[in-house]
């Protein structure tokens, strides 16, 4: 796993009420009464019976359903900026950082790894997090057919496509093998994952491409930013395209209250 430039901001501010605020692109929109940023700060009081009220705005980048980990990255980034904002409240009781792993866990298997938000190596349900290294000198290219899929339904398909795993290509990057064992699950699904593919095969000099998480987002990396912005007109007007630099994220990444305040 690892992380790109490509992100979500969340601002907060006190207030004596609960509410929740979005940037109203279509594609992007959020339930704002069932989402991980407001079940994160349910599981948060929960654990300390702290219960401040806030006013939340969440200006959102990251496609819905689309195997990029948008939701868990916030419900991390949430979990960060309330533990800052406990700690420096309870100077004598300060909340440990394992304690926002243990709720991370609860919430979800990608939440812990999302706290860490640096290259990592990941195995069984997201609990077992090993330090990795990725080389910053390589450009991402994300495309989503703006199609949200259920990683839920994903799976629930998965035995269905087991006869055609074996055929599925591989290749690798660096030292790291490119396959996703839900790809033809997710294709079966969405079958514009499949031409999304097939288009990127076909760009000079990429050197690896494939399928990210349950889907329906699909990667192609290249060593040259030309090699990108020359050919990405390839793909459908209607697709969210994106293409930059993986990006490594402090734990305690946290702005200022001023720039909380001048985003409401």
């Amino acid at each position: 796993m690892c992380f790109l430039e490509l992100s979500d901001k969340i601002y907060l501010k006190y207030s004596n009420r609960d509410a929740f605020y979005q940037n109203d692109d279509k594609y992007l929109m959020i339930n704002p009464k069932d989402n991980l940023i407001s079940n994160a700060i349910q599981k948060f009081r929960s654990l300390t019976m702290w219960n401040k009220k806030f006013e939340i705005f969440l200006d959102k980048k990251i496609p819905i359903g689309a195997g990029l980990g948008g939701g868990s990255a916030n419900a991390a980034a949430i979990l960060i900026l309330l533990r800052n904002l406990y700690n420096r409240e309870k100077k004598q009781n300060k909340l440990a950082f394992s304690k926002i792993f243990e709720i991370g866990n609860e919430l979800g298997s990608d939440i812990p790894a999302c706290l860490i938000s640096k290259d990592l190596k990941l195995k069984g349900y997201g609990k077992e997090v090993k330090k990795n290294k990725i080389p910053n000198n390589y450009y991402f290219l994300i495309i989503n057919p703006n199609i949200q899929l259920s990683t839920k339904a994903v799976f629930k398909t998965f035995s269905e496509c087991e006869d055609l795993r074996n055929e599925t290509e591989y290749m690798f990057f660096e030292n790291i093998k490119i396959y996703n064992s839900l790809l033809l699950s997710a294709i079966s699904l969405a079958p514009q994952i499949s031409d999304i593919l097939k288009r990127l095969k076909k760009m000079p000099n990429i050197i690896a491409y494939g399928m990210t998480g349950s889907g329906s987002t699909c990667f192609g990396i290249f060593k040259n930013l030309n090699d990108i912005s020359c050919k990405s007109k390839i793909f459908e007007k209607e697709h969210f395209i994106w293409y930059g630099k993986k990006s490594n994220y402090n734990v305690n990444r946290v702005g200022s209250s001023k720039m909380l305040e001048n985003n409401f």
